[in-house]
């Protein structure tokens, strides 16, 4: 099962003119811009129309010279989808390693695609497009990110041949009815990555989340149980997140009593059952099947009935990129199991952080046993049995380690804190 199995739709690029120049040989290749009045002469828009669909889309050059592709988006008739294209013709993208498209959204992803020579008409390599709502952005594409898909699903693991390339073009899929419009200023290919930003997300995952707009209830939650802070940690972690239209299907009473500061410790449970340390792409959670989550239960991957499957969850959007991590969002709330719910007092999480880090430690994963770490040192301070001196010995060190580059520094900090609130903790116990 691949990462694009959920997007079971087609999806065509659509066609426009592409102005290919170079800025600077050694570092980009300009492939659109539209200052010019015939920068979009022979472009072309491909809505769901050709399958029955009503969604209405199109762009146009604005006076300030943009490309602006904007319309309304139907899930009516089987359809969803609206995109453009450039027409055919060479571009060269030899040694390039990243698109950059300065672009400005209203804080869906899109998808930027790319067509070869003698290209099946209903494929394209796909990359997805994060916009933020209202905001201009440079946002660098990594050219591995590149997928050949057709009707929504992978159909090869072969990388894009650059020297084939002979059109770019957008396209919007992301199953969710409206309105939608972004602008796009240019289109440029580098030749070094290093001297753009790398594709990690313009911020944290609790950044990118806050910038989406349609994660309040989560953030509010996160806040409540103290674990804000871990999320905008260094990470890495991967968000299985629940938009507010999936918070508003649990019922306001449960709601209310989660949030209540005497319920905290639930809360935290529920939430870290969101949360897997390290980066998983949906890919790879789609491989292995299920992944063990911070709150120590595994949660489930599969591909059923048309669709990704998070446990019964409905996979909204994959692969959101952030500094720390990344965000797949979903359409329901993770429960954990009844029996893993029990809150665990704070040696109970110290041990637990290690049983679980430890083993990633020694693998190899240092950031992710950092994260690990980080995480179970905000719960612990937060805990009632832990001591003012106890926590002044977690605050220290989860200052000391942000300040760090090394993730086995890093790791070791948060470590030694944890060991010496334990041996503080046994002492009450005894006395």
């Amino acid at each position: 099962m691949t990462t694009h199995k959920i997007l079971c739709i087609l999806s065509l690029a659509l066609s426009f003119s592409v102005t290919q120049a170079y800025a600077d040989s050694e570092k980009e290749i300009v492939l659109a811009n539209f200052e010019n009045e015939d920068s979009a002469d022979g472009w072309t828009t491909v809505n769901d129309d050709v399958m029955g669909g009503v969604s209405k889309g199109g762009f146009r050059r604005t006076d300030e010279g943009k490309l602006l592709f904007k319309g309304d988006l139907s899930l009516e008739n089987n359809g969803g989808f609206s995109s453009i294209r450039s027409k055919s013709e060479p571009i060269e993208l030899s040694g390039t390693k990243a698109l950059v498209v300065r672009a400005k959204g209203d804080g869906r992803t899109y998808w930027v695609e790319l067509r070869v020579t003698d290209q099946m008409r209903a494929s394209s390599y796909r990359a997805d497009l994060p916009t933020t709502d209202g905001e201009w952005k440079d946002i660098v594409i990594p050219i591995e990110d590149f997928q050949l898909q057709a009707f929504g699903r992978t159909i090869s693991t072969k990388p894009i041949d650059l020297e084939e390339v002979e059109s770019v073009g957008f396209t919007l899929a992301d199953k969710k009815a409206g309105k939608f419009q972004m602008e796009v200023e240019s289109i440029k290919a580098v030749k070094n990555v290093s001297q753009n930003k790398e594709r990690k997300g313009d911020g944290t995952i609790v950044d990118v989340a806050d910038a989406a707009g349609q994660f309040k209830t989560l953030l509010a939650a996160a806040t409540a149980a103290d674990l804000a802070g871990a999320l905008s940690g260094d990470g890495p972690l991967t968000v299985f997140a629940p938009t507010d239209e999936a918070f508003s299907k649990v019922p306001k009473e449960t709601l209310a009593q989660l949030l209540k500061p005497e319920n905290k410790d639930k809360l935290a449970a529920v939430l870290k059952y969101h949360v897997i340390a390290g980066k998983v792409s949906l890919a790879d959670a789609l491989a292995a099947g299920e992944g063990k989550t911070l709150q120590g239960a595994k949660v489930k991957a599969k591909f059923e009935n048309g669709s990704v499957r998070i446990n019964s969850a409905k996979l909204l959007s994959a692969d959101i990129p952030a500094s720390n991590g990344i965000i797949h969002v979903i359409d329901s709330v993770l429960l954990p199991p009844e029996s893993e719910t029990k809150p665990l007092n704070a040696m109970g999480l110290i041990e637990l952080a290690v049983r679980r880090g430890v083993p990633m430690f020694n693998d190899g994963d240092e950031a992710g046993c950092a994260a690990v770490y980080e995480i179970a040192c905000e719960s612990i301070r937060a805990r009632p049995e832990v001591s003012k001196k106890s926590r002044e010995i977690l605050d220290k060190a989860l200052t000391e380690m942000r300040e760090q580059s090394s993730s086995r520094r890093k790791a070791w900090i948060l470590r030694d804190a944890m060991d010496t609130v334990y041996l503080d903790l046994s002492r009450d116990q005894v006395n």
